[in-house]
């Protein structure tokens, strides 16, 4: 179990609450495209997907690991089933939008996106990563 301090979950809590999450998200994942044009192959033959609406999708798992804190590995139980079992998705891939994301937020939040910050967005997000990719081992 991770340990969260208080000034971890004020950070996480607040900052989900006043940043547009779906945009960052949208914009991570359009970082990740550009920059990891591989990862794109997974969404080749999709019928009707879009970056919006994938944004979407991913930032609502996000917010139920933000409302869960203490249980994320439970919230992404059935989405890293599907992701290792179904879609053959490669776990590395997950890290590479988690650290787009980051970067999409430092570059929203400037100057407030300080090394204590990227710190605690890192940890939630390789807790994230690491519940995400449970189903891979």
């Amino acid at each position: 179990m991770v340990h969260w301090t208080d000034g971890e979950r004020k950070e996480i809590d607040a900052q989900w609450k006043k940043q547009n999450m779906t945009a960052l998200v949208k914009e991570g994942l359009e970082r990740m495209f550009c920059a990891y044009p591989w990862t794109k192959r997974y969404f080749e033959n999709r019928k009707n997907f879009t970056v919006a609406g994938h944004a979407k999708t991913v930032s609502d798992a996000l917010e139920k690991a933000v409302k869960n804190m203490d249980n994320i590995k439970a919230q992404f139980t059935e989405i890293s089933k599907t992701h290792a079992e179904v879609l053959h998705v490669d776990s590395g891939s997950f890290h590479l939008l988690t650290d787009c994301v980051i970067i999409a937020m430092a570059s929203n939040r400037k100057p407030h996106f300080s090394p204590e910050v990227h710190y605690i967005w890192d940890k939630f997000f390789k807790v994230v990563v690491a519940a995400i990719s449970k189903q891979y081992h």
